[in-house]
């Protein structure tokens, strides 16, 4: 009954093109490699706890941490400030140059050196289908001191690179504070009293849009060195818009203060003369559109009630936009540009009348020029105060845009268990069959 076994297995083995010859040397080397098991066994041990022992070595050099971004753009690929989100900015030479700056490695190692030391990849690196790729939020930042760095540490190494990372991080791309720079020549007031007013509404309108932004995000924040909130400074704004600059443009009007009389004039006239025709062109197209209302058969009413269905599924009569919609509403948005052109008309014609009937002395034109350098100090003022309130408010919420804590490596993958048993029966294996091999050769040789 064995050897009917044994035929059948060889016979087997013969269709899958091991011939029986190769079945017996491998039966041999079984035999052989199960008499010795106690050896295999160990030297499989042994090579896995070799292979344990080099891995554990291997990532007492090697330092982790997971990276998150925790803002509302960063699930869109974007910074705080809307631009594209680069995580390899980690290694960039301006990082590179702040880590050796912590570290004292001046002179010691470059940054494009000290760049090879660290490794970025997403904690979820996956295809969600087709060419949509998934945003990762999250990265897993390794450094790696294979000898390169002496008297550091790669723990050490790792924490001065997130400190350095989030400090570029926030300079770069959490808070922009442009707008908030005040510098009088950049105003460009070319020469004329009222223009210098329009752009003085200008910067105390964009003033005071930054700090309602603030304000409805944190209404009740208080900068902890002078008290002061962004409900204070909004008011500060308005202030010196209702009062201020309300004040300074009556008294430059009133008086008929200007620099070059002649010019001003013959620039409000033209600017009558056009503003006069758009306006009559806006009052003959709503009176034209009136009167296709008018003209409009109300029977043709019917033809736009459509039937329709509604979320329980009952029909209903709809009705739809008709030519008499979109009439009267074209009449409308002329009727109200033409109300707007008629203001910016009655406006320009009261400064010009003002212009001719007053002239204006040294005097009234030496209190002007006080008023508006005045103007000029409470808004680089009230700049300066919301830059120094909104640098504490966003310097705080900036540093919470990146998070890092620690990538938990059990001691299993810290030794590599997983890895080294299957390297290490690999290498039996390949002893397996090179022994196996050797065998069939030398069985082969003997029936030769």
């Amino acid at each position: 009954m064995k050897e009917k076994n044994s035929l059948k297995i060889a016979k087997d083995m013969e269709s899958f093109g091991i011939p029986g010859k190769g079945w017996s040397s491998l039966q041999n080397t079984f035999e052989a490699f199960w008499k010795r098991r106690s050896f295999v066994l160990v030297s499989f041990l042994i090579i896995s706890l070799v292979l344990c022992g080099f891995h554990y070595i291997r990532n007492l050099h090697t330092a982790s941490t997971i990276l998150s971004l925790d803002y509302e753009e960063a699930s869109k690929g974007l910074t705080p400030n809307r631009t594209r989100f680069n995580i390899f900015e980690i290694q960039s030479a301006e990082v590179m140059e702040r880590l050796i700056d912590y570290a004292g490695l001046e002179g010691k190692i470059t940054p494009d050196e000290l760049s090879e030391c660290i490794s970025v990849q997403p904690t979820h690196d996956k295809n969600i289908s087709g060419n949509v790729n998934y945003i990762s939020t999250s990265y897993i930042v390794r450094f790696t001191n294979d000898g390169v760095i002496d008297g550091r540490t790669a723990e050490g190494m790792l924490s001065l690179l997130c400190k350095a990372y989030r400090e570029y991080f926030v300079e770069h791309y959490g808070f922009n504070h442009s707008i908030l720079s005040f510098d009088v020549n950049d105003l460009k007031f070319n020469d004329e009293y009222l223009m210098a007013v329009d752009l003085l509404e200008l910067k105390c309108s964009q003033l005071d849009n930054f700090v309602h932004l603030r304000r409805r995000e944190s209404k009740n924040y208080q900068d902890p060195d002078t008290g002061i909130t962004f409900s204070a400074l909004e008011q500060r704004a308005k202030n010196i818009y209702d009062y201020d600059l309300a004040k300074l443009r009556s008294y430059i009007i009133e008086n008929g203060i200007a620099n070059d009389r002649a010019g001003l004039d013959s620039m409000l006239n033209y600017k009558i003369r056009m503003d006069s025709l758009a306006h009559n062109k806006m009052m003959a197209a709503y009176d034209e559109d009136n009167k296709g209302i008018q003209m409009y058969d109300a029977a043709m009413s019917a033809a736009v009630m459509i039937p329709t269905q509604d979320q329980t599924m009952n029909y209903y009569m709809s009705r739809t936009k008709t030519g008499m919609d979109n009439m009267a509403i074209h009449a409308d948005e002329q009727l109200l540009g033409a109300v707007e052109r008629m203001e910016q008309i009655n406006y320009n014609t009261y400064l010009a009348e003002k212009l001719e009937s007053n002239e204006s002395d040294e005097m009234n034109t030496e209190k002007a020029d006080l008023m508006i350098r005045e103007t000029e100090v409470s808004l680089e003022k009230l700049a300066s105060d919301i830059h120094a309130v909104d640098s504490a408010y966003t310097s705080t919420k900036a540093r919470n845009y990146i998070g890092f804590s620690d990538d938990d490596v059990n001691f299993a993958d810290q030794i590599g268990l997983i890895p080294s048993l299957l390297c290490a029966a690999l290498i039996l294996f390949s002893v397996f069959t090179y022994v196996f091999l050797r065998k069939f050769r030398s069985d082969k040789e003997k029936e030769v």
